[in-house]
């Protein structure tokens, strides 16, 4: 930390300021209570007040490099009284020895200045304490607003880990489908197979290159996700149909990164996979007030039982909502004549994006 004066122009302008107050005070009481010349009582106001200004800057090296310990506090008091006292001695040695050079003829004004030392010493005390406290003072702010920071890049830093973690939670699934997906085609269709090949390569492509990007514009992850229905309409063919209608409002806003993607995987799985029926994918998006509206749709056939599942997707997708919008985002999901309906909800004048 540096110091707490010198470290500014607008803090030195306040500090000269306050001392440039102190001298006229002075100046004012010894007018008041003395009987000297007006050149006398300004030269004293300004080189007593003006030098111990210049001393008080010297104060808080020992508040710096004198931290006070609780466990020695007498060790650490000692050191203070040490250094007031060599700050002290020297503003009065210095202060006396100007004053007494440019006064001798002043023979009043000699016996009152060397009359006076002890309550000077004593008023000069007194305002090094309260320079040592502010000192203090200014040195447990800055040490609290730095452990501030530093709390702050740590949850920042844990937010982050976290996201991540959630999203390495995605990827392995569905690069497993995928792959066997390809697997089933290589034979039976080699040039499906490739063009699934070529969609894969295109949609990991772009998980990698945004793996560091929390957000990207909702247009692009549509592109994508198109890319991983086309996929997945080569394994599925005319059973699997889908649907997107966004409005122009929602292309460029920005969205985290693969946020729809275990939400269309759940569609596949929980829809497609376990229907003997076509299922319908529908993806819609739109402004409500001061909230992005997407919702996915899908239709399942209530008569085939469940493979049943962890909902891990979901909760992962609502991690990564709370995570990312501060608690302002919000995923909600439901099941009503046999549709299954996931809508997100993204605020629109979130600064974090």
């Amino acid at each position: 930390m540096g110091h707490p004066v010198t470290g500014s122009r607008r803090s030195v302008i306040i500090y000269l300021f306050v001392w440039l107050i102190i001298s006229l005070l002075h100046g004012v009481m010894l007018w008041h209570f003395q009987d000297f010349r007006e050149i006398i009582v300004v030269s004293e106001a300004l080189v007593s007040s003006l030098l111990f200004g210049l001393a008080g800057l010297l104060a808080w090296y020992p508040t710096r490099y004198i931290p006070f310990q609780r466990n020695t506090p007498v060790r650490s008091l000692i050191a203070h009284v040490v250094a007031g006292l060599v700050v002290i001695a020297a503003w009065l040695s210095v202060t006396f020895g100007i004053l007494n050079v440019v006064f001798h003829n002043e023979k009043d004004y000699i016996e009152f200045l060397n009359r006076s030392i002890v309550w000077r010493a004593i008023l000069g005390g007194m305002v090094y304490l309260v320079l040592v406290l502010i000192y203090y003072l200014a040195s447990y702010g800055e040490k609290l607003r730095e452990r501030m920071q530093q709390e702050e890049r740590l949850r920042y830093l844990v937010r982050d880990a976290e996201l991540n973690i959630l999203k390495s939670q995605f990827n392995p699934h569905f690069l497993f489908n995928s792959l066997n997906s390809i697997s089933s085609l290589t034979l039976s269709s080699p040039d499906e197979a490739r063009d699934m090949i070529i969609r894969l390569s295109d949609l990991l492509r772009y998980s990698l290159k945004h793996r560091e990007n929390q957000f990207v514009p909702l247009k692009e992850e549509v592109v994508r996700i198109k890319d991983y229905l086309a996929i997945e309409k080569i394994r599925f063919g005319d059973k699997l149909q889908f649907e997107f209608e966004i409005s122009p409002v929602c292309e460029e806003y920005p969205v985290p990164t693969m946020i729809f993607q275990p939400l269309f995987e759940n569609a596949i799985k929980h829809g497609v996979y376990e229907s003997t029926e076509p299922v319908t994918i529908r993806f819609d998006c739109q402004q409500e007030g001061d909230m992005l509206k997407t919702t996915i749709i899908n239709n399942y056939d209530p008569g085939v039982p469940s493979g049943g599942g962890t909902g891990l997707g979901l909760q992962n997708v609502k991690q990564r909502m709370e995570l990312s919008y501060e608690g302002k985002g919000w995923i909600k999901w439901e099941r009503e004549n046999g549709r299954f309906i996931v809508t997100l909800f993204f605020p629109c004048k979130f600064t974090g994006a």
